[in-house]
């Protein structure tokens, strides 16, 4: 959650909401935190669900940091797992690589399949006058 990217995607999507809806709710006596959670947080759920989604894959898919960081082979993600099972031996196999390579395609895909609503509202939500 704490990437750049993240920031900005939130920032950009925070200026883009109307100010006049947290002004009516400070005169109905709705506090900061009331107003966050009641408000601000419903109304920016498609753009949350897109960064969690992404934050989530970018460090599933991560590589360097890991390979560098540990030093045993139980430690390391599945990512640098593939390329060990690649270059274990002289001869590869191919099957196996394959299987793994779907093992490690496949939770990310399944997440982003429940979130696929969410990002594409997110995507749309300001391509249509309201």
């Amino acid at each position: 959650m704490g990437s750049v990217f993240a920031m900005f995607l939130l920032r950009q999507h925070m200026m883009t909401l109307p100010g006049e809806v947290s002004e009516a709710a400070k005169v109905d006596g709705a506090g900061h935190l009331r107003i966050l959670w009641s408000i601000i947080l419903p109304m920016s759920r498609p753009m949350v669900v897109t960064v969690v989604v992404i934050a989530l894959v970018e460090k599933w898919n991560d590589f360097i940091w890991p390979m560098v960081a540990t030093n045993t082979d139980s430690m390391r993600t599945l990512p640098v797992g593939l390329l060990m099972l690649k270059n274990v031996e002289d001869f590869t196999n191919w099957g196996a690589v394959m299987a793994a390579t779907v093992s490690v395609v496949l939770p990310p895909l399944v997440v982003f399949f429940f979130a696929q609503p969410q990002i594409v509202a997110g995507l749309t939500q300001g391509a249509t006058k309201g």
